[in-house]
């Protein structure tokens, strides 16, 4: 008796797979690490056996962002070559940067039916996010996993610093579908519902990056889809720069870290070690060592000792740091102008690739540049799990070309 050949399933099942573990992927993104890697991994293991990679490379090829993400990417081995620290370089890469490689990856399978299937996991992900947020701060809930020592603020899943950007984005996510989705009345009273209790809950959140980041990226983003209807575009930015003055009046958390960070800002000199005061110090420092070598840096993970160096000749008695918080900063330090343009090419190519894309989210996809182009001045949101997964999972799925109803 015969046994039938255990048969490999066809490229077109393996892509269909993989099309079903990127919507997934969507959900568990502001969730869980751990479920995310599970995912990524699985989704890479389907794209290693569906073969086919002429076709793939092609695909990936005639996206210049794909492209300038592998070149950065490229630059972090080359910068091992001359680094001062090539440990902490290969762990930064093999942990950290190789999730930016998952843009092209998933660029290069994402079937454009797919695409708004995704971006609504992210936003069920969100919706169940704030919904845990709220009943954390009302003391309603207790999230067993989440720990309160570390972590203040109620963020259930992700840190403050990773809940509150993708919480803004989500936002014009959600007024966009308000303005242009084709769905019924209830639920476009549902969108409103919850970009308006989204909105109060980023003031809640304390991540103020993703705040300041939130409140850019409102106002872009309605400046830039209502641009030729002035009395429109009048109104809704008078509307808005209301609401957010209100917000920081009556919004007593939103108000005292905002005071905070100003008085911060003003007592640097007496007391550099808050907050703000620590990630200034963290930029001067670093600004010294650009100085000294400020055409290709130091090598990628050489900010550590670096700075720890410089930092004990300048600012002894404040603390050192294994990343600036900057991280324009960061690129700088670690690969001089070359790293610097190598970074802003990526978000180049993204804009030159909404540019020619000819649909209604092109407003969202220069916002999601945006956001990320004004919160990589406070931290290094390209460095971190939550956040570079973000970044290269919207990025695959906005940038692939025109979005379909789904």
């Amino acid at each position: 008796m015969k046994i039938a050949a255990i048969q490999k399933p066809s490229k077109e099942i393996l892509d269909l797979w993989m099309n079903y573990l990127i919507v997934a992927l969507g959900f568990t993104l502001p969730i869980s690490i751990a479920a995310n890697n599970i995912l990524l991994t699985i989704i890479f293991i389907l794209w290693l056996l569906a073969g086919n990679f002429k076709e793939r490379w092609e695909k990936i090829k005639s996206n210049r962002a794909a492209i300038a993400i592998l070149l950065f990417f490229a630059l972090h081995f080359a910068g091992l070559i001359y680094s001062s620290d090539t440990k902490t370089g290969f762990k930064e890469i093999i942990t950290r940067e190789q999730i930016l490689l998952f843009m092209p990856i998933i660029l290069s399978v994402i079937q454009p039916q797919f695409i708004k299937r995704a971006l609504n996991a992210f936003l069920y992900a969100m919706f169940l996010s704030e919904i845990l947020s709220y009943g954390m701060y009302f003391d309603l809930i207790h999230i067993p996993w989440h720990d309160y020592a570390k972590e203040p603020f109620p963020t259930p899943f992700v840190s403050h610093l990773s809940y509150s950007p993708m919480a803004a984005f989500a936002v014009i996510l959600l007024i966009h579908r308000l303005i242009y989705g084709k769905e019924g009345l209830w639920v476009k009273g549902a969108y409103l519902f919850f970009l308006i209790t989204m909105s109060l809950n980023i003031s809640l959140s304390g991540g103020r990056a993703g705040q300041i980041g939130f409140i850019v990226i409102l106002l872009f983003y309605i400046a830039y889809q209502f641009r030729s209807e002035i009395k429109k575009l009048l109104f809704l930015l008078l509307f808005s720069v209301t609401a957010i003055l209100l917000v920081f009046f009556f919004n007593k958390p939103f108000h005292d870290r905002m005071m905070l960070a100003y008085h911060n800002v003003a007592n640097f000199k007496a007391n550099p070690h808050t907050s703000v005061g620590l990630r200034i110090n963290f930029a001067l420092n670093s600004w010294e060592l650009i100085k000294q070598r400020p055409i290709i840096g130091y090598g990628t993970g050489s900010f550590e000792k670096e700075y720890a160096a410089i930092n004990a000749r300048l600012t002894p008695k404040v603390r050192t740091t294994s990343q600036p918080h900057n991280f324009y900063a960061l690129t700088l330090v670690q690969f001089g102008i070359v790293g610097l343009l190598a970074l802003f090419y990526i978000f180049y190519s993204l804009f030159k690739i909404a540019l020619k894309i000819d649909d209604n989210y092109r407003g969202v996809r220069y916002s999601l540049l945006v956001l990320y182009l004004t919160i990589m001045l406070s931290d290094s949101y390209l460095l971190v799990h939550y956040t570079t997964l973000f970044f290269a999972f919207m990025a695959a799925l906005l940038f692939k070309g025109e979005i379909e109803d789904a």
